[in-house]
């Protein structure tokens, strides 16, 4: 992976750059404690001794509760917090941590998660949601015999094997759901701008289009999760009702998946810096992989072992609101406008909408980091193939972003489309990291694309443990049906989570 594109892009979206980006270097970064209070089982006894072992061979920093506490007697901001057993309400350990975003609490269970049989991925969703709002953990583990279960807010349920050896499996699969941590942009991050953004008057009612044609067959096929109401979880008492709202940011709920239609784009064909030696000594003496002026932006990247620079324009987007109900959309109340825009992430509200009602959404560093990166790509593919079917996408017509909780089949490839992201460390949404992994898979998508450039289309983002990102010249509706059709080819294989 090249650091100097991750750079890039944690300045683009005003993110601190020192964020660890493999799996050893997530380790190496992170503190962990054990929290005193323990309803334990043999079974979980047993599995935390090997869990602690394992965190310090793999270069985790544990050190002792009455180490981890501030002046106020709470585990400090960062420090990860390990609890095992089913704690009365007064002892959880959300009342002793200093913030709600930056301490993951990890709760490990005797047991099994209690889905149905056979469960749908809403349910699964719906029955993980539930354990997080009961316990107030951030990611349950279920200790059974011979294997153990870690679940994420994502969804997800991964198996592991052998409870005592986890080395492997907590290197892998839990060390990145706890170094990444999973915060939207704040709202004070965003730029809101009310009464700009009219759907007709500007041209976006064939997106419109687009969009309700995809939500339809999303709809349809059932592979777009839909929304898990707070309201309709089972907690405790008020208190951890409000714990959990807070945690969200005050949303009514969660829903999974997003829809966004990248706006045409004029780009211009990126250069080579030694071709261009005035702005390469402007680059060198910032010191930074962007400079500006007033009117204009230069930033400078890898793609094709060379160091590139483009001027890049306000990159926007329509996209759907946070929150709502992907598969039936109102476009006047859940159509949004996000962009970057002046060097900023600005939020135009919808019309029969407010800024209350838009709230960040999850995947925001995600999305922004695939149009940006398509802008990108596109400028050097126009320098280097000008006959290119991706550029001309872009700037003519646009380009469609999807996400969903499942993942593509190889044996039902999309022509013009290359698949990465499989090797990359399990992040959840919402964190720096996502976007990284984005941005730098974006680059080398071109670059490991098997046909001539001008037949590349897009890329197909695996984020394992959580879902795909389809980016590229296939409008919504397109990807959808794509989807649909993949998952209807494998009908006996249900799509993993």
């Amino acid at each position: 992976m090249d650091t100097r594109n991750s750079v890039l892009i944690f300045n683009l979206l005003d993110l601190q750059e020192d964020i660890p980006l493999t799996k050893k270097e997530m380790a190496g970064k992170m503190t962990a404690t054990f929290y005193p209070e323990r309803n334990q089982t043999e079974k979980i006894s047993a599995f935390s001794e090997n869990l602690k072992s394992a965190l310090l061979e793999i270069g985790v920093n544990v050190i002792p509760f009455e180490e981890a506490l501030n002046q106020d007697g709470n585990v400090r901001k960062g420090v990860v917090l390990f609890a095992e057993g089913d704690l009365p309400d007064k002892k959880l350990p959300i009342r002793n941590v200093e913030t709600l975003y930056d301490n993951p609490i990890v709760g490990v269970f005797d047991g099994s998660l209690d889905i149905p049989k056979n469960p749908t991925l809403q349910e699964t969703l719906d029955s993980i949601v539930g354990v997080l709002a009961w316990h107030l953990t951030h990611v349950p583990i279920f200790v059974q015999d011979k294997k153990w279960t870690i679940c994420t807010m994502n969804g997800s349920v991964i198996q592991c094997d052998n409870p005592a050896s986890p080395k492997e499996d907590i290197l892998h699969s839990l060390v990145p759901k706890l170094a990444a941590t999973v915060v939207p942009p704040k709202r004070e991050e965003i730029t809101y701008r009310e009464g700009v953004l009219d759907l007709e008057e500007q041209g976006y009612l064939p997106y419109i289009d687009d969009f309700m044609s995809a939500a339809t067959v999303w709809r349809e096929n059932g592979l777009m999760l839909a929304h898990t109401s707070v309201e309709d979880l089972d907690y405790r008492n008020r208190l951890y009702k409000k714990i959990v709202s807070r945690y969200l940011d005050h949303r009514t709920g969660m829903s999974y998946g997003f829809l966004v239609k990248q706006i045409p784009t004029a780009i211009e064909p990126a250069r080579k810096e030694q071709d261009v030696p005035m702005l390469q000594k402007r680059f060198d003496e910032a010191g930074s992989p962007i400079i500006s002026s007033e009117s204009d932006m230069y930033v400078r990247f890898r793609m094709n072992g060379e160091t590139w620079i483009a001027r890049l324009p306000d990159v926007w987007l329509l996209s759907t609101r946070s929150g709502c109900n992907k598969t039936d959309l109102n476009p006047e109340k859940d159509i949004l406008r996000l962009g970057l825009h002046n060097g900023s992430i600005t939020l135009d509200v919808p019309p029969k909408s407010t800024p209350k009602a838009c709230r960040p959404s999850y995947d925001t560093y995600a999305i922004l980091a695939h149009a940006i990166g398509n802008v990108l790509i596109g400028s050097v593919l126009l320098a280097e193939h000008p006959g290119s079917e991706f550029p001309a996408a872009l700037m003519q017509d646009g380009l469609s972003i999807s996400h969903w909780h499942g993942y593509p089949d190889k044996d039902y490839p999309r022509d013009g489309y290359v698949i990465h992201g499989e090797q990359k460390p399990p992040v959840s949404c919402s964190t720096p990291q996502s976007a990284a992994y984005a941005f730098d898979g974006k680059f080398k998508a071109p670059e490991i694309f098997e046909g001539a450039h001008e037949k590349f289309r897009g890329d197909i983002h695996i984020e394992p443990h959580h879902g795909t990102n389809i980016s590229g010249v296939m409008n919504l509706t397109e990807s959808a049906r794509w989807v649909d059709r993949m998952h209807k080819q494998r009908k006996k294989k249900p799509l993993k989570t």
